[in-house]
């Protein structure tokens, strides 16, 4: 097949000499790929790739092999050359076709694969990660993927039977402890030898490809750029409740590689469906093989998508044993968090998450849950100071109303200053024979003045603020308050004492 597919690339040349414009061009793909190829250190070669690392053949050899650009259609050259339009016709092709476009050539093929790559999808099997030809092409394409879905359904095969001592027929258990170095002679992959030799005869391949974390650990080192990561394991049945399953094993092997990879540029997480059983294994604090730099990596989680499965039979309160673990896993993450999204499949359980504290919380959207209208506004109240959108869909109260629940953000705020505004009342002195004026402000009759030119104008501030030792204001004061005795009563006389001779101190 790969001669057939040289044979065809052959056949795409064009017998013109290539210009030095185009060989420019064609020199500089084929040296990104073989830069890529030599990074990665892949063996192997997908169907469209040509292998530049061979001595036999030259550079402007390649360029002559990889020379679609010499093509005598100029429109198509300027739009493919243009990286905006090369782009934003590579993001619209369909997947099927960018596959099919690499095969064209070897241009094709180094312009396709980030577009092609982006997005990655893996099914957990027992090869999965061990097969030298799976691992070859994550070494290749791992750097181009930016979105990674991790999927492990569950099926009869996945549940585990009881471990059987072969020579007394009775039940064993062990306790796993995870291997991080590959297993050896002095130090078998499940503690002893005994114990290894039993669980490699009674459990399946699946098994022991799960709890292969030095596998683990070295595919995902390939995900370099990895931004989101996408945990998936349907077909749980409610009734299996908390019973161990081979995913489980695999969980653990995915948290952990993850952390031992530190995946700086991750900042999307998204968990759906997943059993409540799972969250146990992706608590990095006290989970299997955590360091004290485990936590690290998911505290840099900025979106948070969950969906669990909701168990049936089973009595659900803000104490059981899910809540206890669902608020021990957003602990872990929850430092960063900006969106938050989270919902239950199946029956509506409480939502106990309202009682955990978000610091930078943005949008949360809750979907088929149960809480009580107090809880919800308490979180609304606390969160108010970073909280934007708040989205619940299909979510029961289970007591009071949505009124209560969303009154920190309807109910009217009050103005701080209300009270001192409706107290307000503005004073007016003015002498008996003065013209009564319509009250429009207190500032109006500060200061105070008099039509008749033998009385002095004076202000009411300079007259309750003279000092002792200016006989001349307190008398000119005295002066401008004759006939205005009665008036002054009504005003202050429960504030100011009055003197036989008519005179306020």
């Amino acid at each position: 097949m790969n001669s057939r597919h040289n044979r065809s690339l052959e056949y795409n040349q064009v017998d013109k000499p290539c210009s030095s414009h185009s060989k420019a061009n064609t020199i500089s793909a084929a040296s990104t790929t073989s830069t890529a190829t030599s990074r990665s250190g892949g063996s192997r070669l997908l169907f469209g790739e040509i292998d530049t690392t061979s001595p036999e053949r030259s550079l402007e050899s390649y360029a002559s092999v990889c020379s679609f650009v010499q093509c005598n259609n100029s429109t198509f050259l300027k739009f493919w050359l243009d990286d905006k339009c090369r782009d934003a016709f590579l993001l619209n092709v369909p997947k099927s076709d960018l596959a099919n476009l690499r095969l064209a050539c070897h241009d094709f093929s180094v312009r396709a694969a980030p577009a092609l790559f982006e997005h990655l999808s893996i099914t957990f099997r027992p090869n999965a990660f061990t097969k030298p030809t799976r691992r070859a092409a994550l070494d290749r394409l791992g750097f181009f993927v930016k979105t990674l879905t991790f999927k492990f359904p569950h099926t009869t095969e996945t549940f585990l039977p009881p471990l059987v001592d072969p020579e007394t027929g009775a039940e064993m258990s062990f306790t796993y402890t995870p291997q991080l170095e590959p297993p050896t002679t002095q130090r078998p992959k499940y503690g002893d030898t005994d114990t290894t030799e039993i669980l490699t005869r009674q459990y399946p391949a699946l098994f022991h490809a799960a709890t292969n974390v030095p596998a683990f650990i070295r595919a995902f080192s390939a995900f370099v750029n990895l931004q989101h990561l996408r945990i998936s394991c349907p077909g749980h049945e409610p009734s299996s409740g908390f019973r161990r399953s081979i995913v489980d094993y695999a969980l653990i092997s995915l948290r952990i590689a993850v952390e031992r990879n530190r995946f700086n540029a991750m900042r999307r997480l998204t968990i759906a469906p997943m059993h409540p059983g799972g969250l146990r294994y992706l608590v990095p604090h006290n989970g299997y093989g955590a360091t004290p730099r485990s936590a690290k990596t998911w505290s840099r989680i900025e979106h948070l998508e969950v969906h669990l499965n909701s168990p049936s039979g089973y009595h659900e309160c803000a104490t059981s044993p899910i809540a206890r673990l669902l608020q021990t896993y957003l602990r872990t993450v929850k430092a960063n968090l900006l969106s938050f999204t989270f919902s239950w499949n199946g029956q509506k359980r409480l939502l106990s998450i309202l009682r955990l504290r978000f610091p930078r919380i943005e949008r949360m959207h809750v979907k088929n849950a149960q809480a009580s209208a107090a809880d919800i506004s308490i979180f609304v109240h606390d969160h108010k100071a970073t909280l934007r959108e708040v989205e619940m869909e299909d979510v029961e109260l289970t007591s009071g109303t949505w009124d209560d629940a969303l009154s920190p953000v309807t109910r009217r705020p009050e103005h701080p200053r209300a009270s001192a505004r409706t107290a307000s009342i503005p004073i007016m002195l003015a002498p008996v024979a003065a013209r009564p004026r319509p009250a429009t402000a207190i500032s109006e009759y500060l200061p105070i003045t008099t039509d008749d030119p033998a009385r002095p104008s004076f202000g009411i501030v300079r007259w309750l603020c003279g000092k002792k030792g200016k006989s001349r204001c307190r008398r000119e004061s005295r002066k401008g308050l004759l006939g205005c005795e009665q008036r002054l009563k009504k005003v202050f006389g429960g504030v100011l004492v009055w003197r036989c001779d008519g005179s306020a101190s």
